[in-house]
């Protein structure tokens, strides 16, 4: 089933709207135990990922909520890049950078009010959030090559150092 908005991975502090996936509490039956160990693993990787970049870079770790959200996406976005180059400098990408790729521009959201509050039924829609949650733990479930285990291996070639996996993150993202 196609989803209308993009969402993220959260702990249980989080309402049950359709933007937020949540674990289970208390999962039963292995397909649901499955999803709990990815999306807590996935979400501990993320959260990782956004320490090292805080310990880099000291704009991250104030309180910038008074910037407006361009101004903090740029600043997010400048120190990725930063931190992409430093790794690639120090030679240890994981990935070409293409010069020829380009992003395409976003333009901002403008929502009127039947708009804006239509838009916000629909996230609140807990129905939306279960059938999210329980489509994602079907797919989880299917997908075979996924490493539960909370700790690396002893196999360095599988090993991935938190700088590696930011890199990794945030190509993806970029």
């Amino acid at each position: 089933m196609p989803y209308k908005y993009d969402y993220y991975l959260v702990d249980g502090i989080y309402p049950e709207y359709v933007v937020f996936v949540k674990s289970f509490t208390c999962p039963h039956g292995s397909r649901r135990k499955k999803f709990k160990r990815v999306q807590e693993r996935a979400r501990k990787d993320v959260e990782h990922a956004f320490g090292a970049l805080k310990k880099r870079w000291l704009i991250l770790k104030k309180p910038t909520v008074h910037l407006g959200e361009e101004k903090l996406q740029e600043i997010m976005y400048t120190c990725l890049i930063l931190h992409n180059m430093i790794i690639e400098d120090e030679g240890r990408a994981i990935c070409a950078f293409d010069e020829e790729e380009t992003i395409p521009e976003t333009q901002p959201i403008k929502i009127g009010g039947e708009e804006y509050m239509n838009r916000r039924v629909e996230i609140r829609c807990t129905e939306a959030f279960h059938n999210l949650r329980n489509d994602l733990v079907e797919h989880i479930y299917g997908v075979q090559n996924i490493n539960l285990n909370f700790y690396p291996s002893d196999d360095s070639e599988d090993e991935f150092s938190n700088n590696d996996f930011i890199v990794m993150f945030f190509e993806f993202l970029m």
